[in-house]
């Protein structure tokens, strides 16, 4: 593993937002709403905790033939990616921090990964 990613020190904590299962597209409008805050200043890094109902949402690189022909919803997001399914019986947690340095947003999706990986490790997962 490389060298840990920093995040821009304005406030040490990191606050949490929980909720059940909420739309994909409210949790998305909320993810904004948050972002603006983190990014002024006004409010700490946050990490939402939260399940979806079944909906599949699709990355820049997916394919048509790769979308889901069964109904269930497909929304097109603004992130890189191909088609992911989210939904209930999912933790899915969203975190919205403040790096250090902005550009390497792929560096601290790893460390997160590896972090993840590690704590199913000690489960036994």
């Amino acid at each position: 593993m490389g060298v840990p990613i920093e995040t821009a020190q304005l406030r040490p904590e990191i606050a949490f937002a929980h909720s059940s299962i909420i739309d994909y597209e409210k949790a998305w409008q909320i993810q904004r709403n948050l972002h603006s805050e983190i990014a002024q200043g006004s409010r700490p890094n946050t990490l939402m905790l939260l399940e979806h109902p079944s909906v599949f949402t699709a990355g820049r690189r997916t394919l048509e033939n790769e979308r889901p022909k069964d109904g269930t919803p497909v929304i097109d997001v603004d992130r890189g990616g191909k088609i992911t399914w989210h939904g209930p019986g999912q933790l899915i947690g969203y975190p919205i921090v403040r790096l250090a340095k902005r550009h390497d947003v792929v560096g601290f999706v790893r460390e997160i990964e590896s972090a993840l990986i590690k704590v199913c490790q000690e489960f036994g997962l």
